[in-house]
């Protein structure tokens, strides 16, 4: 059973915008750790495609607004406010190719500690993107649940991995020009779990 406010026409226009997030968290991911020009290539363009797909969907919506009865204003608009945080989302993973650029551009090396942490946040945000499409075409309540939670705990996860790089900075166990590049990737994780947190939110909040 698909979400009350979304169509099938809007579900099946939105599936293929949540399958390009997941390729480009796929080509960030890969861009990241294996220096990938390809992947990073991949992932400008993408981010354009996702970027006007997102946007010519939103204006559809609001065509659609403007032609229906107030109550039936509601769940539409609230179709409009899942789409604006994903574009943020978006945009967001989209962003992470600026100091992935830098780190490829220096050949700087990370700890072993922050690639770990920054192929969780890769892997995590890919399950949190599959789980918003798979709400929106089967209205789980539970899934709307695991959404909210999970998301808020990733956003902490941002803000504890940017305390112990900071740390690890200080007690030499990382290399200085590679801290700021971890925190402007860690900065666009934290932003996409917080847009994640407020799809959530709409999710769960009936019509």
């Amino acid at each position: 059973m698909v979400v009350d406010q979304f169509t099938e026409e809007q579900v099946a226009a939105l599936s293929p915008i949540i399958d390009k997030f997941l390729t480009m968290m796929g080509a960030a991911r890969d861009a990241f750790n294996r220096h990938s020009q390809a992947s990073l290539r991949e992932l400008h363009s993408l981010r354009n495609l996702v970027a006007q797909a997102i946007h010519d969907m939103a204006g559809q919506v609001e065509s659609l607004i403007a032609r229906k009865s107030e109550d039936e204003r509601l769940a539409s608009n609230r179709v409009q406010g899942i789409l604006d945080h994903l574009k943020i989302i978006g945009d967001n993973i989209g962003q992470c190719a600026d100091p992935i650029e830098r780190k490829i551009r220096g050949a700087i090396l990370f700890s072993e500690k922050a690639v770990t942490q920054a192929n969780f946040l890769f892997d995590q945000h890919s399950g949190m993107i599959r789980s918003i499409m798979d709400i929106i075409k089967t209205d789980n309540a539970l899934l709307k649940n695991y959404l909210l939670e999970e998301g808020r705990k990733l956003g902490q996860a941002c803000v504890s991995f940017a305390t112990e790089h900071e740390e690890r900075m200080i007690e030499g166990l990382c290399l200085p020009q590679a801290a700021p590049i971890f925190l402007a990737l860690l900065d666009r994780m934290r932003t996409i779990a917080q847009h994640e947190v407020d799809i959530a939110t709409l999710l769960v909040r009936k019509p």
